[in-house]
């Protein structure tokens, strides 16, 4: 059904080429993002948007597609506007796209598309996709089922699980992890596929934890898959911005080496040698790769790096342990200094939250980051689902309250957590869920008075307390 999905789409996307109702643009500003622009053919699906101040529909644009794992159009197009006015790109973020069924995100893919056909003076052969985490996944899924995708630019998360990079695929991947991002190592350990399947490729690391990447990864995004339009013959040479980019990411290198970050400045000379080959000459630089890859600062930089991966899978394995001993009633009072899983689960946390919060980084912090994280993220997933898509009141509690445990700063954990209690109709502990997420700071007075889970606190005094409280 979703490829059928896929082939209806490129028929209609060719047949709204013939008659682009380019008129559409003039009441459309330019040159600043626009949070919602309803699609013409239906208004239930939006996108916020950025159009180049300088553009117009006399001659066709590249376009970026991007899918946020909460719906949030504009976060992905205030990443990449700064590069998208700079190098002539169309840019627009769903506000419909989300994780959970893939017919949501099929259904916003194809609003965009048609939407944008109708709109706007397309380049067909310059269309891209990025995404963020499961937005990420399914940036993929989508190139890989329509077929039409120069490139795809994943952030915090690769390839869907049963997909695979393979020699069929015709576009270009850049991908992007915080090296304190718990999918840190599934986007390092993706190089090894991507080069075995000659698909070409770039993975940057930046400091931050599982996020949208800065500004300035996103510029560099954009600027390598203009290397590979030009490489593709898909958009003139420039040998201004050939020499550019070079020096940028060489200088870039450079630095890396000289703060002593072998791994990432080796990966960086790798890019330059591979992606500017046919374009300048790279012999010096494959001359560099060939002695830091011998070198000793290399070898232990990579030897380090795959000890954080270890020690990450070894923790997660371990409160895996403790959260189903702990949760299935059993004791394990002979574990280590005495503890039963329930006391030894909350000090490996309180031990990893303290790790997580040092000034410095370091080994510990990375590790600590990325476990507290991962398992986060996997606790709120799973209680959402139980809770929206089952709709299993009394499941979805324990792991909303096992991720308040886990991160007891994050407010929304709270208001999904007193969500689940008013649906289970626990009237007290939603309303103290509800308080304590209002005093964490969740700010969000209409996902609350949205919510009819909630209908039956709404007279509740503490219930118009909160709201109060909230509404100032």
């Amino acid at each position: 059904m979703i490829i059928s999905s896929f082939v209806r789409l490129s028929v209609m996307v060719t047949l709204l080429a013939h008659f682009t109702s380019l008129a559409q643009t003039g009441s459309i500003p330019k040159g600043q993002i626009v949070e919602r622009i309803e699609a013409l053919n239906d208004s239930s699906q939006s996108y916020a948007l950025y159009l180049p101040s300088n553009y117009t529909p006399d001659r066709k644009w590249p376009v970026l597609y991007a899918f946020d794992p909460g719906a949030r159009g504009r976060v992905p197009v205030e990443r990449f506007k700064e590069a998208a006015e700079k190098y002539g790109w169309i840019v627009l973020g769903s506000n419909n796209s989300r994780n959970g069924p893939w017919s949501v995100v099929v259904n916003a893919w194809n609003a965009m598309l048609t939407d944008t056909h109708q709109r706007f003076a397309i380049d067909d052969e310059r269309m891209y996709a990025t995404g963020f985490s499961g937005g990420a996944r399914a940036a993929v899924r989508i190139a890989v089922g329509c077929k039409c995708l120069a490139g795809v630019m994943a952030n915090g998360a690769g390839f869907p699980s049963d997909l695979a990079p393979s020699s069929q695929m015709h576009f270009v991947f850049f991908g992007a992890a915080g090296i304190d991002d718990f999918n840190y190592a599934e986007l390092k350990s993706l190089q090894e596929s991507l080069t075995k399947t000659n698909i070409s490729h770039r993975v940057q690391t930046f400091a931050g934890r599982h996020e949208w990447p800065p500004i300035s990864v996103a510029t560099a995004a954009v600027e390598w898959m203009e290397l590979q339009a030009i490489k593709a013959g898909k958009r003139p040479g420039d040998d201004d911005f050939i020499n550019a980019t070079w020096q940028q990411i060489l200088s870039n290198a450079r630095t890396l080496e000289e703060a002593k970050k072998y791994n990432e400045a080796y990966q960086l000379y790798l890019d330059l040698a591979a992606n500017f080959k046919g374009l300048r000459d790279v012999a010096e630089i494959e001359t560099k790769v060939n002695q830091l890859g011998d070198s000793r600062e290399l070898k232990a930089a990579i030897r380090e790096e795959q000890a954080q991966i270890r020690k990450q899978r070894e923790l997660e394995s371990r409160l895996n342990t403790l959260i189903a001993a702990r949760d299935g009633g059993a004791s394990n009072s002979q574990s280590e200094e005495g503890f039963d899983a329930g006391n030894l689960l909350t000090k490996i946390l309180n031990d990893l939250r303290r790790q997580s919060k040092a000034s410095e980084d370091s080994t510990q912090r990375r590790v600590a980051r990325r476990v507290l994280d991962g398992l986060f993220v996997g606790l709120i997933e799973q209680g959402i689902s139980l809770l929206q898509t089952e709709k299993n009141y009394s499941e979805s509690i324990k792991p909303l309250k096992l991720a308040t445990e886990v991160n007891p700063d994050r407010p929304g954990a709270f208001f999904y957590l007193a969500w689940a209690y008013a649906a289970n109709r626990d009237k007290t502990k939603s309303l103290q869920s509800l308080n304590t997420a209002v005093e964490k700071g969740f700010s969000d007075a209409a996902m609350i008075t949205a919510n009819k889970a909630f209908d039956s606190l709404r007279n509740d005094p503490e219930y118009q307390q909160i709201m109060a409280r909230l509404k100032k």
